[in-house]
């Protein structure tokens, strides 16, 4: 199913201070960014629907933040309802 990125909600969120800590984790990002910018993504998002908070990402949080970051307005995902 195709949806809108700005309506899913990150089920993991790593504040600020997480990647100043673990830059090793900013520069496997990077790469995640750089392969949805120049081939897409190749693997849909797994989301549950839950009723109170919406589509939450329970797998591909750096990819749906890559994907925001790129200005990308959808995103192809697994849907499974709670």
């Amino acid at each position: 199913m195709e949806l809108p990125t700005a309506d899913l909600v990150f089920g993991v969120s790593r504040p600020q201070i997480w990647w100043d800590e673990h830059p090793e984790f900013r520069v496997v990002f990077e790469g995640i960014r750089e392969s949805i910018k120049t081939v897409g993504m190749k693997k849909p998002l797994e989301v549950t629907l839950c009723p109170e908070k919406g589509y939450i990402v329970d797998v591909g949080n750096q990819r749906l933040q890559a994907l925001l970051d790129l200005g990308i307005p959808t995103a192809l995902c697994i849907v499974t309802k709670i």
